[in-house]
């Protein structure tokens, strides 16, 4: 099951790693730095943090489903279901710390650099 993790995790973050390069390619950003590293955390949800301004955050529904591992051996396993996420936008309001936009990208961008100091590799 980790060697599956870890392909689905090469696999889009390979993906996502183009897209971004892309943007700047394609002149509609000025730069991007993309820099990855892995902890041993599973994942639960997804967040993608923008600039420290914006969160896109959904959570992931767990499924019992069969799944083929890389040996051909099919397996009951409990996974998660992350395509199809529903994603709900926080923007951060400058004019007023306790929004609730404010508040959810500050505390999941302090839960962000909290896992990267403590637990990215």
């Amino acid at each position: 099951m980790r060697a599956r993790l870890r392909v689905i995790t090469e696999t889009h973050t390979a993906s996502l790693v183009g897209a971004l390069r892309d943007l700047q390619i394609e002149g509609l950003v000025p730069s991007v730095t993309v820099r990855v590293q892995h902890t041993p955390l599973t994942p639960t949800f997804k967040l993608y943090l923008l600039n420290e301004v914006e969160a896109l955050h959904g959570m992931y529904e767990i499924i019992e489903r069969q799944l083929e591992l890389a040996d051909g051996e099919v397996v009951t396993a409990l996974d998660v279901l992350g395509l199809g996420a529903t994603l709900t936008h926080h923007v951060k309001n400058p004019a007023d710390a306790g929004a609730p936009g404010t508040v959810f990208v500050d505390s999941m961008q302090q839960w962000f650099t909290s896992v990267w100091k403590h637990l990215a590799q």
